[in-house]
């Protein structure tokens, strides 16, 4: 009778310790299928590097090569956000006789920068270089193309300038006007419908001294009415300060003389010291918020906060970390991890665990609600690289570390050498709104 009572017993507590490991798993396969059915990855747009500009209707992509070539393609985006089929594929190959410089969006065109001349950017940069020693050196031109997704066709071609090689191009998002910027302390703006109908004219040309905006001054965002942008400068002391600049040539400097912007363009990093494992690294770009505010990382003496600007003033401070307070406790599940991306409500910050993953690994992806101090899981990826925005209000695109390969490459000196590179892969994360339950699934295109 004991012997069969303990035979119950064991048995008893093999079933509810198999109950209980059933539980536990269960969960984990709950969380492992919520960090994994938050990416859409984007296979066909896999490069060893290149840059993604996505129409405001959300139906077409446009990748250019960010490296040495020049190449530019157009891809469809399906109802389901996955990638349809390529309608352009056109410069930085031999023969082609030009390379792409910068792209952008006007609308449901693209407008496209060429260099004519040489077919990568590799043979312009090499023959730059020896331009004081070679007796002649190959002529080249700045052209402006037009291209219409729709028809599949190159509809106009522009010649400009030389001075606009390697300007980068921003449109305002009602497509009414095109920045540009051509020089360290100068910006031009541009009428759109002179660019897709006729010769490019130049509507206000704005330029600033080394007083007022110190080394540098570098177009950042548009104000959401379009009648100036925000743009990042330097104090007298090289601290990355945020600009309000209007149309009609005002300026003024918006953040605090304690303060200094974490920003890739500021080229700075906290220089503090905490106990926690949570890093900013300074290469986490603004964004603007639902409200209309520009919203970036900032950095006092004691603290680092999210800063949200108008385009008059600082309007609100969130305390990121503070050295004179504990270290967020919720953080401590992450260990090291670091800060990607704020989110468009500008109350919360994209994370990834991990301070480095080399290609080939994947780590998961926290998002960090400040105010409400908690973080939930979203995807688990390659390391981020770059975040380029967002398609709709709830889809971040990025750029993550996929894969190595090796490659065999010709030095001008020393011959040929074998060498290892990595690929990148593209999509998008989804970030849930703020007091969503669960993420929605990725079958609906977002609004624009």
């Amino acid at each position: 009778m004991h012997k069969h009572h303990n035979s119950a017993f064991k048995m008893l507590s093999v079933s509810i310790s198999l109950f209980v490991v059933l539980l536990l798993l269960s969960y984990l396969f709950r969380i492992e299928a919520q960090v994994n059915s938050a990416f859409i990855y984007w296979k066909p747009l896999q490069t060893e590097d290149s840059e993604i500009e996505i129409d405001p209707k959300h139906r077409w992509i446009a990748q250019r090569d960010s490296e040495w070539e020049g190449w530019l393609r157009v891809w469809r985006l399906k109802e389901d956000l996955t990638i349809g089929e390529k309608i352009l594929d056109i410069g930085g190959r031999k023969g082609a006789n030009f390379f792409v410089d910068d792209i952008e969006w006007i609308g449901d065109q693209l407008l496209i920068s060429i260099v004519e001349g040489y077919d990568t950017f590799w043979e312009w940069d090499k023959k730059m270089e020896m331009e004081t020693l070679a007796p002649k050196v190959i002529s080249w031109r700045v052209k402006w193309l037009i291209f219409d997704p729709q028809t599949q066709q190159i509809i106009r071609e522009l010649n400009v300038n030389k001075d606009l090689f390697s300007a980068k191009f921003f449109v305002y998002p009602l497509g009414e006007k095109v920045a540009i910027q051509f020089a360290e302390r100068e910006i031009k703006i541009f009428s759109p419908t002179s660019i897709l109908d006729a010769k490019p004219k130049i509507v206000k040309e704005l330029g600033f001294s080394h007083e007022v905006v110190g080394r540098f001054l570098l177009f950042e965002s548009w104000f959401p009415d379009g009648e100036g942008f925000w743009a990042i400068g330097t104090d007298k002391f090289g601290q990355a300060k945020l600009f309000s600049i209007g149309l009609n040539g005002t300026i003024k400097k918006l953040t605090p003389d304690d303060h200094h912007l974490l920003h890739p363009k500021a080229q700075a990093y906290t220089g503090l010291s905490y106990e926690g494992g949570l890093d900013i690294e300074g290469w986490t770009s603004g964004i603007v918020t639902h409200k209309g505010r520009y919203a970036v990382l900032m950095r006092h003496k004691d603290h680092v906060c999210l800063a949200h600007f108008s385009k008059m003033r600082l309007e609100k401070e969130i305390i990121v970390l503070d050295v004179n307070k504990p270290y967020p406790s919720i953080l401590k599940l992450l260990k090291e991890c670091v800060v990607k991306a704020i989110t468009l409500d500008g109350t919360r910050l994209v994370l990834q665990e991990g301070g480095f993953t080399p290609f080939g690994e994947k780590t998961r992806v926290w998002i960090w609600d400040i105010e409400a101090e908690t973080v939930r899981p979203l995807a688990e990826i390659g390391w981020i690289e770059e975040v380029y925005g967002w398609l709709g209000e709830e889809w971040m695109i990025v750029k993550v570390r996929s894969r190595t390969f090796e490659v065999e490459i010709e030095h001008d000196i020393g011959g040929k050498i074998k060498v290892k590179k990595g690929t990148y892969e593209y999509g998008l994360l989804h970030i849930p709104p703020k007091f969503a339950k669960q993420s929605r699934p990725p079958s609906q295109r977002p609004s624009s």
